[in-house]
């Protein structure tokens, strides 16, 4: 049985991830804050170390005899220096870190430098790491982009599209990138490499639309504003506190369309198609609903 530690275990992919561990007989272990909302993880029977990822000292004590990590938690906050040293120090055989396809943005952003940073770190430590870069999760209501499409989709007959709306996506099915992360640390051909996980293929954001629409049985008209209306936009509406970034307008226009290969053949990774995904989102949607 391995002895696993999860940062990040409760968030959005974590418990994901934890099912997963649990469903395979793994002794799992969650690093969290204080204040972390961890009850659902206590009745699944997962042991909580508690401490803050800004605390090198409290996390090198919740690994100690633990056989992996698995660091679910972003790496854009400027906690893994404090991670990767701890792990080192503890002792630790195996390290996952969850990365992002963020960092291949051309927009010259903070939080592509900080990740950046943060895999240079990786890759210099001792550790046999493997780093998973996801391009967007999505999947169950906890999701923050498809299940609020969805959501905003059922309301309204008009939806505003950044430019062409034709920028490639390629979402990728949260269970799809849980089950790659428990494969990976198990995977001794992983060690020392990065990953791209994506869905099984690219599509345009006009067409993410259209789909969801028709799954929903709707008719939605696509309404195109130009990129520097959306930014100015997103400024208005961070100034209300809504959660939109600049940078956020700015990467819809990007084509992020990706070769997962490499996973396919060392993870026996499968993912999901976007039609199926989401079709899963929408019934769920109705089933709550109904």
């Amino acid at each position: 049985m391995t002895r696993v530690l999860l940062t990040g275990a409760t968030g959005f992919l974590g418990r994901h991830v934890v099912q997963k561990l649990l469903t395979q007989k793994h002794e799992v272990f969650a690093f969290v804050r204080p204040t972390s909302h961890s009850d659902q993880l206590l009745q699944q029977g997962v042991d909580l170390r508690v401490g803050d990822l800004s605390d090198r000292i409290s996390l090198q004590v919740a690994l100690n005899g633990v056989d992996v990590l698995l660091n679910i938690s972003s790496l854009g906050f400027g906690h893994s220096l404090n991670i990767v040293r701890a792990a080192e120090a503890a002792g630790v055989q195996r390290a996952v870190f969850i990365s992002t396809t963020a960092i291949f943005t051309k927009l010259p952003t903070v939080t592509k430098l900080m990740r950046l940073e943060a895999e240079r770190l990786i890759k210099s430590s001792t550790l046999s790491y493997t780093i998973l870069r996801p391009t967007m999760i999505y999947g169950t209501p906890r999701d923050r982009n498809i299940w609020r499409l969805i959501n905003y989709l059922r309301r309204w007959s008009i939806m505003p599209i950044i430019g062409s709306g034709q920028s490639l996506q390629q979402p990728v099915y949260v269970e799809d990138v849980a089950g790659a992360v428990v494969c990976a640390m198990e995977a001794d051909q992983a060690i020392g490499k990065a990953y791209i996980l994506a869905g099984a293929r690219p599509i345009s954001f006009i067409q993410m639309v259209d789909m969801i629409s028709g799954l929903l049985g709707r008719r939605v008209a696509p309404v195109h504003i130009s990129s520097l209306f959306g930014q100015v936009g997103a400024l208005f509406l961070g100034s209300l506190g809504v959660k939109i970034t600049v940078e956020q307008i700015r990467r819809l226009e990007e084509n992020k369309a990706f070769d997962f290969s490499s996973a396919a053949t060392d993870l026996c990774y499968t993912p999901l198609a976007f039609e199926h995904g989401v079709a899963r989102e929408v019934n769920y949607l109705n089933s709550i609903e109904g």
